[in-house]
């Protein structure tokens, strides 16, 4: 089953309006329409079918391609940012 929707972000109660922020992971702007598609999953592509887990060590060893090293200090600079906050160290 296939099937899409279009959204006014204006048409929306608040309620549904951050329900939806939370889903997409930004805030909605009144100027601005969402575009909402159902597609069924290919059994076929989905990792469990390859054999291999959504997360094996192969998805992760590119994840800097393409990155300059100023790109990837600053995101070493932020992860190390986050990981000082979540811990509680003497």
């Amino acid at each position: 089953m296939e099937s899409s929707h279009t959204i006014e972000v204006t048409n929306l109660d608040t309620e549904h309006r951050r329900v939806l922020e939370d889903v997409i992971g930004t805030q909605l702007k009144r100027n601005q329409r969402l575009l909402i598609s159902v597609t069924d999953i290919d059994a076929a592509s989905t990792p469990a079918a390859s054999g291999r887990s959504a997360q094996s060590l192969s998805d992760w060893t590119g994840l800097y391609n393409g990155l300059t090293d100023e790109q990837i200090e600053a995101i070493d600079r932020d992860m190390k940012t986050r990981s000082d906050l979540s811990r509680h160290l003497p």
